[in-house]
């Protein structure tokens, strides 16, 4: 017998209309089955059906998406990801002066903390309370936990609102454009990153894209879609980068090497410490890990030459990065 509510198609949570045109069907991640399907109007596709609310908690809860020490990877890379965190620093301050940011879905608080040592004045935003202990506890940052405490936020108080990787998480990613509206200064700007599902890495990988995450991922957006949304809140188009040094290149790589039929996202879970690792097929590992070391030489100079080559020749990338500033009234 076929679940109502698979069955029945949802409404975009953008405008309303019934959503009819398949991006994918039954795919199974984490033993949940999803749909994604996309409003040709808004241009941003949807998850459907949605995982329960019992089993988002699950999926987000320590130990599963991030470990109890707040790490989601192994210390070179989180070497790397910090030095990388320090360039986006630099970039943010090309388009505003030092001020108060707020980072909304701000995870284990380390873009907080870097923000901070540059003399930022930082708040966080964290649903997940466990999350947001590790921030306030190593961090000792300033973080809002909880559900709909964006609500609670004064208008007009931020000279930054910063998005990385949340609103295609977010069950109500309308409501927190129209929030992050509200609480930005006149003239503060709004950054934006998350995956393109136009992108050409997309197109190729399918429902072997890195990006694509599901059950994670809630809203699948397109750069044309995010762009068209931003205007229609009253933000102002300022810079749109396609290229991101932490995200791009690797997202292209674990995408090729999923493609090959090594074991889904193999390289992705080899980078993340132990703890992170609960499948106990070790001769499966090992074959994978074997068949990872012989492709790198081949597929890594690939990858970095597509996620450079796709946004120059094509204006387009698997990952996005809007700066937009909010609109006087």
């Amino acid at each position: 017998m076929i679940d109502s509510n698979v069955a029945r198609k949802p409404n975009c949570a953008f405008c309303g209309k019934s959503l009819t045109v398949y991006v994918l069907k039954n795919i199974c991640r984490k033993g949940i089955i999803c749909n994604v399907l996309e409003c040709t109007d808004c241009q941003i596709a949807m998850t459907h059906p949605f995982p329960t609310d019992k089993e988002i908690d699950d999926l987000y809860s320590t130990g599963n998406y991030r470990t109890d020490v707040g790490t989601r990877f192994n210390p070179i890379v989180e070497n790397l990801v910090y030095q990388a965190t320090v360039v986006k620093r630099r970039r943010i301050e090309k388009y505003a002066k030092i001020g108060k940011i707020i980072d909304i879905g701000c995870g284990r608080g380390l873009f907080l903390d870097v923000m901070r040592r540059g003399g930022w004045d930082v708040v966080g935003l964290e649903l997940n309370k466990q999350t947001a202990s590790y921030a306030e506890r190593v961090y000792d940052l300033n973080i809002y936990a909880g559900k709909d405490v964006e609500l609670s936020l004064e208008s007009e108080n931020f000279d930054v609102v910063h998005f990385c990787g949340v609103l295609e998480h977010s069950k109500k990613p309308n409501v927190l454009l129209s929030e992050a509206h509200r609480i930005l200064k006149n003239n503060g700007l709004l950054i934006v990153l998350l995956p393109d599902i136009r992108s050409f890495e997309f197109k190729l990988g399918r429902e072997n894209w890195l990006h694509l995450d599901l059950p994670f991922h809630l809203f699948h957006f397109t750069e044309e879609g995010l762009i068209q949304t931003l205007q229609e809140k009253g933000f102002k188009i300022r810079d749109i980068k396609r290229f991101h040094l932490e995200y791009s290149p690797f997202g292209w790589l674990q995408t090729l090497l999923n493609l090959s039929k090594i074991r889904f996202n193999l390289l992705y879970d080899l980078l993340k410490p132990e703890s992170f690792r609960k499948d106990k097929e070790k001769l499966v590992d090992l074959l994978g890990a074997i068949a990872t070391l012989i492709l790198l030489p081949f597929y890594l100079p690939l990858a970095l030459f597509l996620s450079i080559f796709e946004p120059v020749f094509f204006k387009r990338g698997s990952i996005v990065e809007v700066y937009a500033s909010k609109e006087k009234p």
